[in-house]
């Protein structure tokens, strides 16, 4: 529990923002290692070792890739590696540019911020369109803190016989992800948000199905470095005996990746879902103590890696969110200048990864206290950090 006057505890920003989240010291700790090259024996066993437990996390038993580039790329090696021209596309917001780009005819389900997607949604939409290519849909929406049922959706788009491609960039590794049983062909991530590994490389599966689209095209892939056909059997080594990857990888990030990787099978993947349940429930319940109002409503959908919050109106929202980023060196989600609701104001915590934890989340929740008693936001101390606590006593033991 904090009072008005709060001391400084971190000589450096804490994110609490949807991504990048914070680093866990271990991971850090492999980034400060000599540097290795990105081909030859030494590299070979790290990179196929880390290969096999992203299969792990991503629990599938499909073929799995690394590219080097935050998630955007791997969202869009997986369009422009399927999509030709004039392609029906079913997509929504994440997609729908590298749709466009690509040639793709763009059938946009979009929803509102805080809305998510149905499966008799996407079956009317599948219908109606007929000779649909791909279904293109966010799994877990950062922005909207709300998560889809891709599971019921994947039921739907395999009796259509779509490609489905799924942007898990802030689930996998939080939130349960099954692609092998969803019907999903092309999950794709990234390492920022519940790994816990520095942006800058992101990682996709391909099933075989995906194989034998991409294999009938009538045209080549357009793209040379987002190719997948290209990291399935890279032209400097088809057989990946000595080169794993067609271009120069980050080794520095992969193995940060191959580190955070290990943290995570070790804990099992079980626990780490469950903590993050537990960890988003906490949150939820000492945010509504504070007497505040969360924009997903629907406990079956908010998402267990980012709650949205709406700000009260009448209350200086600037000075509360630098009261948390300059007094604090809290950072958490949609400073003043980006608020992307006409006429509402919110603000995002993200509890992802290695900050899907009591001790995190208790802090964070003592800090916006604080915080809204700088702008004369009547809450009582230490109310939302107590129901919190009982949440976590509650499933945690």
């Amino acid at each position: 529990m904090l009072g008005r006057e709060v001391m400084m505890l971190h000589k450096e920003k804490f994110l609490l923002i949807p991504g990048p989240t914070e680093v866990p010291p271990e991971v850090l700790a492999v980034m400060g290692r000599p540097i290795l090259a990105h081909y030859m024996e030494e590299w070979l066993e790290l990179y196929n070792e880390t290969i096999n437990m992203l299969k792990e996390v991503f629990q599938t038993k499909n073929d799995v890739f690394i590219i080097t580039g935050s998630c955007s790329a791997a969202l869009e090696a997986a369009v422009c590696s399927i999509i030709e021209p004039g392609d029906k596309v079913i997509a929504d917001e994440i997609f729908r540019i590298a749709v466009k780009a690509h040639g793709g005819k763009l059938i946009d389900v979009s929803v509102p911020i805080g809305n998510y997607n149905t499966p008799e949604r996407i079956e009317e939409v599948l219908k109606r369109e007929g000779d649909v290519k791909a279904v293109a849909l966010l799994h877990n929406i950062s922005w909207g803190g709300v998560t889809n049922p891709i599971d019921e959706i994947g039921e739907i788009i395999n009796k259509y016989g779509a490609i489905f491609i799924v942007d898990a960039v802030s689930s996998l590794g939080g939130i349960d992800l099954k692609p092998d049983e969803w019907h999903i062909d092309m999950p794709c991530s990234g390492s920022q948000k519940a790994l816990s590994v520095p942006p800058g490389i992101s990682f996709l599966s391909v099933s075989q199905r995906a194989w034998e689209v991409m294999e009938k095209r009538k045209e080549p892939v357009q793209s040379w470095y987002l190719n997948l056909l290209y990291y399935r059997r890279p032209p400097i080594d088809p057989e990946k005996t000595w080169h794993p990857t067609p271009t120069t990888c980050s080794t520095v990030l992969i193995r940060a990746l191959w580190q955070s990787l290990k943290m995570i099978l070790k804990e099992g993947l079980e626990n780490v879902f469950k903590r993050h349940t537990v960890a988003a429930k906490a949150m939820r319940k000492g945010i509504e103590n504070m007497g505040l109002e969360l924009l997903v409503k629907d406990e079956k959908h908010a998402s267990n890696t980012v709650t949205v919050v709406v700000w009260p109106e009448g209350y200086d929202y600037k000075k509360f969110w630098y009261t948390l980023y300059n007094d604090y060196n809290i950072m958490i989600g949609n400073p003043p200048i980006q608020q992307p609701i006409p006429g509402k104001t919110i603000f995002r915590v993200s509890h992802m990864g290695s900050t899907a934890q009591p001790a995190v989340v208790l802090m964070a929740l003592s800090y916006i206290e604080a915080a809204l008693m700088r702008v004369g936001y009547k809450v009582k101390a230490g109310a939302s950090v107590a129901a919190a606590q009982e949440v976590f006593e509650r499933f945690l033991g």
